[in-house]
């Protein structure tokens, strides 16, 4: 027979496991989107165009900012 100890220390992983995913996906993506967002606010305060291509999560991602 299992004991309820043990069986805990299982769900309690498992439910850890996603949470741990998700962490380790949000992290670097808000990061990203932290920086795009300030080369944006540059680019513009300097009068120039922004061009960015950029996947949902951020991931990857490439900007140019274009003054003429």
């Amino acid at each position: 027979m299992k004991s309820k100890n043990g069986s805990r220390k299982w769900i309690f992983l498992w439910l850890l496991i996603p949470v741990g995913i998700c962490f380790l996906i949000g992290v670097p993506s808000y990061f990203n989107h932290q920086v795009i967002e300030t080369a944006v606010d540059g680019c513009e305060k300097i009068g120039g165009e922004v061009n960015l291509e950029k996947d949902i999560l951020a991931f990857h991602w490439s900007f140019s900012c274009e003054k003429d």
